[in-house]
């Protein structure tokens, strides 16, 4: 194989060179998001933890805080801001008007949208750089086996001869960018179907939670202590 490199063209050797770097950088984004999903994952259970053993809104919160990783910490930490914004402090009724609670509940809907819509595109980060590497290095690899294919042809003319034993090496030699280029490809499209996997779960798991959240903060935070009847 390394002699097959070295004794590659111009071209060839300019197609193998790129495809490495397309290979380092694919390598490079599939350790970074296996390391990034595996905070996110711990750290959700975590999180998902506390918020089931605990009904007190704020000491979650400070537990959010401290989690960075966290999609649905993060997602917990702008529902609750937006609904003590819109809280409710007039103490002169008990519950929130109808009318005010829907228009609250719409309001934390399209927080809801955008928290998770804003988390999604922070954990899909560089995961489009292993679609490209994916879909066009192979590509790439049959551009540098047509060239070496095109080179070993004109040495034949040149030489006047057509047997396989100086055929052979000449095609050997141009095969080697198509093998490349798969190998390169291969890496690169297993991860990304394995990472939009784990996107799309995610974004159920946000789905979810964050329902039960803007439930849980209409009951918690909009509804006043009814007033106090004097007899």
């Amino acid at each position: 194989m390394s002699a097959l490199i070295l004794s590659a063209g111009v071209v060839a050797k300019g197609v193998l060179l790129f495809l490495l770097l397309c290979s380092v950088v694919s390598w490079a984004v599939i350790l970074h998001r296996c390391l990034t999903f595996r905070r996110a994952e711990s750290e959700n259970r975590a999180f998902l933890t506390y918020f089931s053993r605990s009904s007190n809104l704020s000491e979650i919160r400070q537990k959010a805080l401290k989690l960075k990783e966290s999609p649905i910490a993060t997602l917990f930490q702008s529902l609750h801001a937006s609904a003590e914004k819109f809280r409710p402090t007039s103490p002169k009724r008990g519950l929130v008007e109808a009318e005010d609670r829907s228009l609250q509940s719409a309001r934390l809907d399209r927080v809801l949208r955008s928290g998770i819509q804003d988390e999604m595109e922070h954990q899909e980060r560089y995961i489009h750089l292993l679609a490209t590497i994916g879909s066009t290095t192979p590509f790439i690899g049959l551009f540098g086996t047509v060239w070496g294919i095109m080179r070993a042809f004109r040495e034949i003319g040149i030489q006047g001869t057509a047997h396989i034993a100086s055929v052979a090496p000449g095609v050997a030699e141009a095969l080697v960018t198509t093998a490349a280029g798969l190998l390169a490809a291969i890496p690169a499209v297993v991860a990304y179907n394995f990472f939009m996997n784990k996107l799309r779960v995610m974004e159920v798991q946000l789905d979810v939670f964050g329902a039960e959240l803007i439930t849980l903060i209409e009951d918690h935070l909009w509804r006043l202590d009814p007033p106090v009847s004097s007899k």
